[in-house]
């Protein structure tokens, strides 16, 4: 529903922060898989990070779409994209991960990029998003919660990590009210 290529960055300035919302370039391939083996952890992904610039080239060939938040040139966070089904009939729904870098928690970077996205996601036609978080993880779901995000369904006892059992809650937001 995108281009990679077509896209003007957008600013936004809170406090002493003038923070770029811009699309993935090259020279950020290596620095973004970087971020995500330092940032994700088992404490917000059930899956070990082994992330590389080669995987991100793949992910990018295979439909996901990256979005940086970048200030001065140092990216402070990253909000992935891509279709939730591969099915026609899934198209209208759309899904992301987002990281911010551990310098810039607590910034208001995610806030900026997920509201970002709810607009831009808008405008290319899309009628819902979905995001999985997990359970372990009340922070993210008090953010997605004060956003708007609905939970629609929580896959009790869906990992196990260090010795513990943790759900898995799938959140949507309806674009397209209607829909609720």
């Amino acid at each position: 529903m995108d281009s990679f290529f077509f896209f003007i960055p957008y600013f936004l300035e809170f406090g002493d922060i003038l923070m770029e919302i811009r699309k993935i370039e090259p020279r950020d391939f290596v620095k973004v898989a970087q971020l995500e083996n330092e940032n994700w952890t088992l404490a917000s992904t059930p899956h070990v990070m082994d992330s590389s610039a080669e995987k991100i080239i793949g992910k990018i060939m295979t439909g996901t779409t990256y979005f940086l938040a970048v200030e001065n040139d140092e990216i402070l966070g990253i909000l992935d994209y891509g279709p939730r089904h591969k099915s026609e009939f899934g198209r209208h729904t759309v899904t992301f991960g987002i990281m911010t870098a551990q310098e810039a928690r607590g910034k208001g970077v995610a806030t900026t990029l997920i509201n970002f996205f709810i607009d831009f996601a808008k405008k290319e036609g899309f009628k819902k998003i979905t995001i999985q978080v997990m359970g372990s993880n009340p922070a993210a779901l008090k953010l997605y919660n004060k956003l708007g995000f609905v939970e629609e369904g929580r896959l009790k006892k869906e990992f196990f990590i260090d010795g513990e059992y943790i759900d898995d809650c799938i959140l949507a937001f309806y674009l397209d009210k209607s829909l609720m």
